[in-house]
């Protein structure tokens, strides 16, 4: 039996003047009590979307031979959710190797969608807008700034071909995939690390997973489709998040998911409560 890993107790470090109102159910604080009721119906809307852009861009991988696995919240759908979308994770999660990078992008006109105008790609790093690519073409390796990843966003196109009404501002980062790398964790050989360094939010170092929990990948169902994943989700998504309870807030200390206190969760709306327990909390809210 894989031994489990030892969790650090990081419910104490948290603040006793922590609030319900100063929840949030992701590291960005995008997802919070005040907000989520609309999260929820943006979500439900735009899933299906997510799901075609996930669908297009992993049959692609694996046409040229790239291998990617499902990681973040979409790792966690598989785990903890039998492979149904996470109801207020607004977004789609997989990952690959650094060293395929470039032929990920090289291939690009393979990517039927792509040509099709249903979807746009950025490889541009969020911390600092400039591309993983210099002026005469070649790949920047990863060196513990910023983050290098891909993010394909569904077009205009793409959410008229799903029937989204023309009155809704266009933002394209309502459905979206990010397309994470992982390379060699600098101080530990036997594991891998995202190559994502987002000062106060993540620390690459922080987070060691060890290569045996990755390699080799097994298929799993996520919303209907066969997908590629860590060997070991739950000794991954511990690394990545901690405690992996629906009733999960993030702590920016230990930068990791924590159980909400039982004093703040008792304040929290029934409404929110019934959301958090229901298998279905698209429809509980």
């Amino acid at each position: 039996m894989e031994a489990k890993l030892e969790m650090p107790d990081t419910c104490n470090s948290l603040s006793e003047d922590i609030t319900p109102k100063s929840i949030s159910f992701d590291m960005w604080n995008g997802c919070t009590l005040g907000n989520l009721r609309t999260k929820l119906g943006q979500n439900k809307t735009f899933k299906p979307i997510c799901i075609y852009v996930l669908k297009e861009v992993t049959e692609y991988l694996s046409r040229v031979n790239i291998q990617y696995c499902v990681c973040g919240g979409t790792a966690l759908s598989v785990y903890r959710e039998g492979g149904k979308m996470i109801c207020h994770d607004g977004d789609v999660d997989i990952a690959i190797f650094e060293s395929d990078f470039s032929s990920v992008v090289e291939n690009l006109s393979s990517l039927t969608a792509i040509q099709n105008g249903y979807i746009s790609l950025s490889d541009k790093c969020p911390v600092n807008g400039t591309s993983w690519f210099d002026v005469d073409g070649s790949e920047i390796s990863y060196s513990g700034c910023g983050g290098k990843r891909l993010k394909c966003y569904a077009t205009r196109k793409l959410w008229d071909k799903f029937g989204i009404r023309r009155d809704l501002l266009f933002d394209p980062s309502l459905a979206h995939l990010d397309v994470f790398t992982f390379g060699q964790h600098p101080d530990d050989p036997a594991c891998f690390c995202y190559n994502w360094n987002i000062p106060g939010r993540y620390d690459f170092r922080r987070k060691c997973f060890p290569k045996s929990c990755v390699l080799p990948l097994k298929t799993y169902k996520f919303e209907g489709v066969s997908v590629q994943g860590p060997n070991s989700l739950e000794t991954f998504l511990e690394v990545e998040y901690g405690y992996l309870g629906r009733d999960a807030m993030f702590d920016s200390v230990s930068q990791l998911y924590v159980k909400i206190p039982a004093s703040i969760y008792k304040k929290m709306p029934q409404k929110i409560k019934k959301v958090l327990v229901n298998d279905d909390g698209m429809n509980a809210a």
